[in-house]
């Protein structure tokens, strides 16, 4: 028996920890962890589903980089602001933790630096916030 849904909550400041979560409780779990009263999906490659702040972008939220980029990378291109929690998901849509296989993507994902073909591609979902944008180009 599952008493635990392994996560994975990605901070806006580049802290990345596990996190479980209680089946019976889940959208309460995700809420608080996420700091908000009503979040999105976000669905990923590989059954990944991204839980965010539906509110993120017009509440003041910072950016999300490390989110954003796995969005970029396994295949959503989406900006993400606030905290972010990385869970699986069954093709019914259930909620369930994540695999060791779906772990290992997202840490290799933090692991590496963006192709070019992703960077466009996150420079082009960023346009819109042209600080964000000026702040990349320095890097």
């Amino acid at each position: 028996m599952i008493t635990t849904i392994r996560s994975v909550k990605i901070n806006p400041t580049e802290t990345i920890t596990t996190l479980n979560l209680t089946p019976g409780s889940i959208g309460a779990d995700i809420s608080a962890a996420i700091g908000c009263s009503m979040f999105d999906v976000v669905g990923l490659a590989d059954s990944i589903d991204l839980f965010v702040d539906d509110e993120g972008l017009i509440n003041g939220s910072p950016l999300n980089l490390p989110a954003t980029v796995l969005t970029h990378l396994l295949g959503s291109p989406t900006v993400i602001f606030g905290t972010a929690i990385a869970v699986s998901v069954t093709p019914d849509g259930e909620t369930i933790g994540l695999t060791d296989h779906q772990l290992t993507r997202i840490q290799k994902a933090f692991g590496q630096k963006p192709d070019d073909g992703t960077i466009d591609t996150l420079v082009d979902s960023l346009s819109p916030f042209p600080t964000i944008v000026s702040m990349l180009r320095n890097i």
